[in-house]
């Protein structure tokens, strides 16, 4: 059955995250990783913050390396600034960041998680993404070694998505993962803007999970996925970071 598996920070197990790699089910949610207060600390320290968004047409703090795949210098630079603001973000907080690093951790007890830099440079610790009333995300897939292959990071063998849920919407803003994992010959349907012509997942079984604040929401991001449109005034915030696991040196690294 295609669904989500639903547990909390002291329920942690290997076999867990292997069904999210394995496609056995939709999604892993982790409840309340971060208190309500320290959500509502960060998006009160994003307002303060003259914050520069990170391009013109995405509401995001932070560079998205997909959107970098051909500005790899641009991206890098990006990275760099984004960390400092981030630091601002985070100071006086339980940094969500650290947080996640140590929840993926537990589940590969047997790996070590380790900062990767490319010619000394790091990459970005996370992207903060606000999607207003309105707004939704397409049907996409994110894969770093098929998309992003000018990069150290796509030479990995399993990849994981994040959803740190900072902000909740009033109405509508769920996301919605298709029981079908992408493969080069969906490449015919790719949409010219971003994502994919949605007639790809008919007939196909879905799992819609309902946005939680504090709420830790981790898929296998190579499985199409699409965020519904957002309705109401309250935003739809949410941090997001991905790691990749490599088999051979029993190592874990993380980018945005």
């Amino acid at each position: 059955m295609w669904n989500s598996i639903t547990i909390t920070k002291d329920q942690i197990e290997n076999e867990h995250i292997q069904k999210i790699i394995n496609g056995k089910n939709s999604a892993l949610i982790i409840k309340k990783i971060l208190k309500k207060e320290d959500c509502e600390k960060i998006i009160k320290k994003i307002s303060s913050l003259n914050i520069e968004r990170d391009s013109k047409k995405f509401n995001h703090i932070g560079p998205f390396l997909m959107n970098y795949t051909t500005k790899k210098e641009k991206y890098f630079e990006n990275a760099e600034k984004a960390n400092e603001i981030f630091k601002k973000i985070f100071l006086n907080t339980d940094n969500p960041v650290s947080k996640i690093k140590t929840t993926i951790e537990k589940f590969f007890p047997n790996y070590e998680i380790s900062e990767i830099k490319e010619n000394q440079k790091k990459y970005a610790m996370c992207t903060i993404r606000r999607h207003e009333n309105g707004k939704s995300i397409p049907l996409h897939k994110d894969n770093v070694s098929y998309e992003g292959i000018e990069y150290d990071i796509s030479k990995i063998n399993t990849q994981l998505s994040c959803i740190l849920h900072l902000q909740q919407t009033e109405k509508g803003g769920n996301l919605s993962i298709y029981n079908k994992q992408w493969n080069r010959e969906l490449e015919k349907y790719r949409e010219i803007e971003f994502g994919y012509n949605p007639k790809i997942k008919e007939n196909t079984s879905v799992d819609t999970i309902e946005s939680q604040l504090g709420d830790l929401v981790i898929i296998n991001p190579n499985f199409l996925h699409e965020v519904k449109k957002i309705e109401g005034k309250s935003d739809r915030i949410t941090l997001g970071m991905f790691f990749g696991i490599e088999e051979k040196s029993k190592k874990i690294f993380s980018w945005a």
